[in-house]
This record gives structure tokens, sequence and C-alpha cells, in this order.
């Protein structure tokens, strides 16, 4: 059995377990029987979805603490450092906690062939239990139907938006794709989602119909007000306040606040106060963040074209000249989410950075207008100093946005 002293080394040697023969459930299921289905003594909350599952998850997860319930969160990719996937009423798990957790596993690794992201989700399992948490959110990590994520039993589902994404896995039309996030509902458990045209809406529909779940359309909240820091939004005439001003968390506030009177059921302790607590509280990593206010800096993770048309929408409210720092990884459709941006923007630089799927800058740009710096850094050496009384957003992949972060918090220690 593989045993770790070494943080560094263990989450260097987990990276690398990052695909498997075919995409499925079997074997991971299979693990969790055979370890009695621990997951099955957590109450929980699953969220999925292409675009939003992250923000909606932390909504969630914060209505839940402003109302005085102990709750885990379980989100990916990890955002500044692998600890950040796990949290317990907003605080990363300790690095002591992680190193522990992951020699537990390791014994199991071979014997079911799991993947980095099944050993994530055991150890959210099994560190959610010994916390006692109240009740965990678990947000899908790709698809729904086949994701590690699916062995929970939720209290509610919710699924956000869709749209074109890992379509190598999840097919190419919305209906499929569709179909793959409907996975999740369980019979009986209440689904909750917002309309989306009839292509995505009758999957959802008649998978809630198949498996007696009750399927809840929620309105989505129109925005009221925006500045550069939040912004007011109105559902069904009540009105609130969030910390993200990105138009596209109103659709994802929405969720959380239909998923909030849902869990009123289980946790009476749920009022109106916590929930505008809860979503005044939440600021989520890379969603139209503001990074620095002199120059206006903002990160957003816009990794697909769903993505970048939501980034579009918020471009109105910021100061131009709007200059770009964009990077992808392999397998997602960059030009077309350049092709969404690049009307909207006055420069668009592409980058690569270290990553085992990084996408080439020369790959990346998909035509002369589009500038190439290969070193992310210079890139963003070049951005500050375009800036000036404009607004520069480094968008793309959540890796991107990671690697460039914790090299912007280092040069400014």
């Amino acid at each position: 059995m593989i045993y770790f002293t070494s943080l560094e080394l263990a989450l260097e040697t987990i990276s690398k377990r990052t695909s498997s023969a075919m995409f499925g459930l079997k074997m991971f299921k299979q693990c969790m029987e055979d370890l009695g289905n621990p997951q099955l003594k957590l109450q929980c909350v699953h969220v999925a979805g292409t675009n939003g599952k992250g923000s909606t998850s932390s909504f969630i997860a914060n209505i839940l603490q402003a109302s005085g319930v102990k709750v885990g969160l379980y989100t990916s990719p990890y955002l500044m450092h692998h600890n950040d996937r796990f949290r317990v009423n907003g605080q990363d798990m300790s690095d002591s906690d992680l190193l522990r957790y992951i020699n537990m596993t390791t014994h199991l690794w071979d014997r079911y062939n799991l993947t980095m992201f099944e050993i994530d989700t055991l150890i959210a399992i099994w560190y959610f239990m010994d916390q006692k948490v109240d009740v965990a959110v678990f947000e899908v990590g790709l698809g729904g139907r086949l994701d590690a994520t699916n062995v929970i039993l939720p209290l509610v589902s919710v699924i956000t938006t869709i749209g074109y994404d890992h379509m190598d896995f999840l097919g190419d039309t919305l209906d499929l794709i569709a179909f793959e996030k409907a996975g999740i509902i369980k019979p009986h458990v209440p689904i909750i989602s917002y309309p989306q045209g009839p292509l995505v809406d009758d999957v959802f529909q008649r998978v809630s119909e198949e498996r007696n779940s009750p399927f809840i359309q929620t309105s989505v909240a129109n925005q009221v007000s925006v500045d550069l820091f939040s912004q007011v939004i109105e559902k069904e005439g009540v009105q609130y306040t969030l910390s993200m001003n990105a138009k596209y968390q109103c659709i994802n506030a929405s969720l959380a606040i239909e998923c909030a009177h849902e869990l009123q059921k289980h946790f009476p302790n749920i009022s109106e106060t916590a929930i505008h607590e809860g979503l005044k509280n939440t600021v989520w990593f890379g969603r139209f963040q503001k990074i620095s206010e002199k120059p206006l800096i903002i990160i957003d993770g816009a990794h697909n074209i769903n993505g970048m048309e939501a980034l579009v929408e918020s471009l109105s409210i910021l100061p131009r000249p709007i200059h770009v720092l964009f990077s992808a990884i392999q397998g997602k459709d960059h030009a077309g989410m350049l092709r969404v941006l690049k009307p909207h923007v006055d420069s668009i630089t592409v980058t690569e950075f270290d990553f085992y799927r990084k996408q080439s800058a020369s790959v990346l740009a998909i035509d002369d207008d589009i500038r190439i710096n290969d070193d992310p850094k210079s890139a963003y050496e070049t951005l500050l100093s375009e800036v000036h009384d404009g607004s520069g957003i480094i968008c793309g992949s959540l890796y991107f946005l990671s690697y460039m972060l914790k090299y912007i918090i280092k040069t400014g220690e």
C-alpha cells in the first residue's frame, strides 16, 4: 500500500490519474458499495449543468451557512489549491487533513481503477461525514449520469444552464447533453431548473415523470441595477443584493433561492433573512471577479461558447478600452469563443500556460488581429501597461485563471 509523507508528492501522483479506459461509473459504484455506501449517510444537494454550477453551489452553501446549518461544499476544479475543493462552512480543508485522507484511499486506487476525481469525491464524502456536516453540496464534475458524484442521494437536485461543452463525452446536441445532466434526477427527489426551451425542458420533464420526481421550474430574476461591484436583482417581487455583478448570476441566484425554499422542508431555520444574507455574502472565484481596481482587472472563467456569451452580456458596465488575455485547454471550441468575444472588445491576446492539456497560443490565434504571446506572465504585464483608464479581462480556462491568479498574488506580495 502506498503511504505518502509529502502532500506535494501525493497530489502530483493523483493528478496523473486523470483518465480511465472508459468514462463511466461502474467501478466507482462498486467501490462505494464495498465500503458500505457511506455517502448515503449524508444529507446532500446535487448541482449539475454546463455553466453556473459552481456559483449556484456556492450560493446554496452560503444560504445554508447563514441559516446556522453546518455545510460542506465540494467543487471542481480547484481554485487556488487542491484543498479548496473541500470546504466546511467556507473553510478549506487543511494540508494535514488532505494528506491523511489521500493516504486512506491509496489501497483502493488500483483495485477500482480510481481517477483523481473519484478519489477526491470519496475524500469529500469521508471528510464531510467526519466533520458531521448537516448537509453537503456536491457540484457535478462532468455531465451527471456517469459522474462520480452521482453516487449520492440528495434531498434536492439542481440543474443550471445547459450548453455545448464536453461534446466528445456528452453528445453534440442540447437534448443529448440535457439527458446526461438529467442523470442526477433521483426517484422522488425534487429537481429544480429554469425554462431553457423545449429541447432541454422536455428532457427534464420526461425523466422527472419516469422517476416520479417533482420538476420545479423556477422563474429567473430580473436585474434591477448594476455597478462594478454588485447588483440588485428582483425575483417574484422581492429584491436581493448580489456581490457578483455579472448578469448571468440572475439565473444562478434564482436557482439557489428556489433550492433554499425547497430545503426549508428539511431545515426550517432557512429564513428569508438568511437567503438575503447568503446571496450577498457569496463571491465565487472567476465569475466576473474584480481582482484589481486601479487598473481595473476582471477574471472570468468563460470556457465555452455559452460562458463567453454570458461574459459579453456584462461588458457594457466596464470602462473602455477593453483588453483581453485569453487561454484555453485542448478540446474546447476556442475559435467559437473568440468569435463571440472579438466584436465587443478592443484587443485580444492569446497565451498558453503550464498545464498538461494546454492549447498552444499559435493554435488559439484564429486570425491576424489576435495577438500571440506564449509567455503568460509577459502577456499579463503587457495587459497592465495597456489598460490605463479602461478594463483588462483575463478569461478562458479555470485552470488558466488559477495559474494567473497565483502569479498575480505572488508578484503583489
